[in-house]
């Protein structure tokens, strides 16, 4: 996995998309789930031959992706905030550049007008977000 900072991504030459929602909300239940989705998630844009950035990824999950035999992680960017700190105005600028295929944030808890800024931007730099939260069971 190579290390980027996301301000120096420039934009370049992409393939258009298809998708109309931009921003993927899902909740993981298990480990296994984590490996699961990171790997759904690089196979459905390899075709793409952009990068797939993820933030803050779960540690064991993406050692056992970079095993994988089916998947390029050569084209796969591991960027952690700071301190757990998302910052969104840096997101917001790697979204809209268009240089990645695809934007994972692991374990971000983000407001309803975060999420439409970020849509915004993923929609003109046409590039996915998908947001991966641990799904916490609720006490009754």
């Amino acid at each position: 996995f190579k290390m980027l900072n996301i301000n120096k991504l420039t934009k370049g030459h992409h393939i258009k998309s298809v998708t109309t929602n931009w921003i993927d909300v899902r909740k993981i239940n298990e480990q296994q789930s984590w490996l699961q989705q990171y790997e759904a998630i690089c196979m459905q844009h390899k075709i793409a031959n952009k990068w797939i950035l993820m933030i803050d990824p779960e540690g064991q999950s993406i050692e056992q992706l970079s095993k994988a035999r089916h998947i390029d992680t050569s084209k796969i960017l591991k960027v952690n905030s700071y301190k757990g700190k998302l910052n969104l105005e840096n997101l917001s600028k790697a979204l809209s550049k268009g240089n990645c295929s695809a934007v994972i944030l692991s374990n971000q808890e983000l407001k309803e007008e975060e999420l439409r800024v970020l849509k915004t931007c993923a929609a003109q730099g046409q590039t996915n977000c998908i947001v991966l939260n641990k799904n916490s069971p609720r006490l009754h």
